[in-house]
């Protein structure tokens, strides 16, 4: 049997992966949660990729990423060549001819002379030497080939977008309306960019998830981590907003900021960069997988390489490889601070750190109708599995997202506590993860029936609770 890293895998979903036989591929080589774009995809694509996906596996979590307020260059349809030196005339206003076009009318306005802007994700860059009216009058610092929809980013200017595009209100109205599990918002710069998307998403079981890429979404990450769902930490543009240097060490300190608080994490972006084109990473790559693996992740995730490149099955197979044997490495890793569990659940998800490993247990059973006490319990990055056993599919696929847990479906829970527990381990049984003689525990809440904060752990042998 296929043997599954602890950490998750996000794949991106694109003409690489489109076919059947691809993302059937990919999910057996370990994928759990499939990404797709709303850059580069209309609703009709949207619906198309995530139905079917649900008709090829109900477990696998469907992730969109809105696009975000992204400049970028507009104007002209064939490669420019920009030389060292050479002034070069930028605006926002598209009717202004001889210029560089941008899809952000006021840019004048927010920058002033000597703003550093960088180009195709910091590949060019120009300085602003003067502003004419709404034209700014900049001179290349960094020259070479520019292409027609590059990305344009100002690191230390405060831009002036709306919070919402309405392209991006009508993706997450899209997302919602179809039951899609995750929204991935990007450039997320505070938490009232989130109260604002989460007025649009309403009362949706749909989680949201925040995209931290620039300077901004950096200084407030406390606020963010508080309000958001989960993190995904998008180095691509992050690299470019900030000095790159700077990214490994912001990345740990995000990671250890999100297992405090029981907040799902995600590292994405060029994690297996060169397995576009080639069929084994860079030993720099592994490195890269295995580090984000032993700094705490929950969610390593793959981009261009399963929706663009060559090897898709390939890359989430690699990826599955590089965690497996860096989480063989790693013990338990306990961490404190408070989660959106009670004080007491957080005390007794401690407290069964520290038991798995003197009573030997095999894993641990959560029952939980609302998911906090599996964050609380997956925080400590146990090496033994966390099963939770749940009547409602998209709990399932959304609890997917944590380390360390598995989820499976059992029609018609009973509400009795004694009665599900036994129900609950004769479905992580039947799965075939257990042995009749394997110790585990088991937390639930003290009343299954009533709405409750108490929780109850208890130790247990299979064969003793399945012979009741």
């Amino acid at each position: 049997m296929k043997k599954f890293a602890k950490t998750k895998i996000i794949a991106t979903i694109g003409p690489a992966s489109w076919d059947k036989s691809i993302l059937e591929e990919m999910i057996n080589q370990g994928m759990d949660i499939a990404r797709i774009n709303a850059s580069f995809a209309d609703h009709d694509e949207l619906l198309r990729v995530s139905q079917q996906i649900r008709e090829i596996s109900p477990r696998i979590a469907i992730m969109v990423d809105t696009e975000g307020h992204k400049i970028r260059v507009s104007g002209f349809n064939e490669d420019i060549r920009l030389e060292k030196d050479q002034l070069l005339a930028i605006s926002g206003d598209q009717s202004i001819p001889n210029c560089l076009h941008v899809n952000y009318p006021s840019l004048h306005n927010d920058v002033i002379r000597g703003t550093e802007i960088l180009i195709d994700d910091g590949h060019l860059k120009v300085v602003v030497q003067d502003i004419q009216k709404n034209v700014l009058i900049t001179r290349v610092v960094q020259g070479g080939v520019l292409k027609k929809q590059k990305t344009v980013n100002i690191p230390n200017a405060h831009l002036n977008f709306p919070i919402m595009s309405e392209k991006d209100k009508s993706v997450i109205a899209f997302a919602i309306k179809n039951n899609f599990d995750f929204i991935s918002a990007s450039f997320i710069r505070n938490k009232e960019d989130l109260l604002e998307i989460r007025k649009v998403m309403g009362q949706s079981k749909t989680k949201l998830i925040a995209k931290i890429e620039n300077r901004e979404g950096v200084k407030n990450i406390d606020e963010i981590i508080d309000e958001a769902d989960g993190i995904m930490i998008a180095r691509g543009d992050l690299g470019v907003e900030l000095p790159i240097e700077k990214v490994p060490v912001i990345q740990k300190k995000i990671i250890y900021k999100c297992r405090l608080k029981g907040k799902p994490v995600i590292v994405a972006t060029q994690m297996l960069e060169s397995m576009k084109e080639n069929l084994s990473p860079t030993r720099a790559e592994v490195s890269d997988i295995a580090n984000a693996v032993m700094d705490g992740t929950d969610v390593v995730m793959l981009s261009a390489e399963t929706s663009i490149g060559k090897y898709p099955v390939e890359s989430v197979e690699t990826m599955n490889r590089i965690a497996l044997e860096a989480e063989s490495a790693l013990r338990p890793q306990e961490i404190f601070g408070h989660t959106d569990a009670s004080d007491e659940t957080d005390e007794v998800c401690r407290n069964v750190l520290q038991l798995t490993e003197k009573l030997k247990l095999k894993g641990i059973i959560v029952l939980s109708k609302t998911g906090r006490t599996i964050a609380s319990l997956s925080r400590h990055r146990l090496q033994v599995p966390i099963w939770t056993i749940s009547s409602d599919p998209t709990l399932i696929r959304q609890m997917n997202i944590f380390r360390s847990v598995k989820s499976f479906y059992s029609k018609n829970f009973p509400i009795d506590r004694d009665e599900c527990t036994e129900k609950a381990v004769s479905t992580v049984y039947s799965y075939g993860e257990l042995e009749i003689n394997d110790k585990i525990a088991i937390i639930s809440g003290s009343s299954l029936r009533y709405e409750s904060p108490n929780t109850t752990l208890e130790i247990v042998t299979v064969k003793d609770v399945l012979g009741r």
